[in-house]
């Protein structure tokens, strides 16, 4: 007979967490097909920084997303930093363009990143990544 193996199910928190960071990577990868459309038709130096920004978070976000599973320590503080790094980019952004204000602290762009690393710092998701 074949014996069973216990597997620990994955915390409510990871599994929302990982549900938003998967939605994050599908909008970005269709404004990233929206950028490249736009960039080809019309072609700016500080467009394609903001285009090859995009490509490297989503890369990123994509890569910690495969190895999710993996359940290590690495992962864990990669997604942090990934999320750190998108809302740091998004207000630098907003700033650079000169429509920074409360509106644009309280849109998804800094809400979504946020609340998933506060779901990544929670006592669960450290249990779960520790391996």
């Amino acid at each position: 007979m074949t014996d069973a193996i216990q597997v620990e199910r994955m915390p409510a928190t990871m599994r929302a967490a990982r549900f938003v960071m998967t939605l994050e990577v599908a909008f970005s990868l269709v404004g990233l097909a929206i950028m490249i459309g736009t960039i080809a038709f019309a072609f700016s130096g500080p467009f394609l920084l903001l285009l090859l920004y995009t490509a490297v978070i989503t890369a990123f976000m994509c890569w910690l997303l495969s190895r999710w599973s993996s359940r290590r320590k690495r992962v864990r503080w990669g997604a942090i930093a990934v999320e750190v790094v998108s809302v740091g980019g998004f207000l630098l952004m907003n700033a650079i363009d000169g429509g920074f204000g409360w509106v644009r602290l309280v849109s998804p762009g800094t809400l979504i990143p946020l609340a998933l690393v506060i779901m990544l710092l929670t006592p669960s998701a450290a249990r779960w990544f520790d391996r």
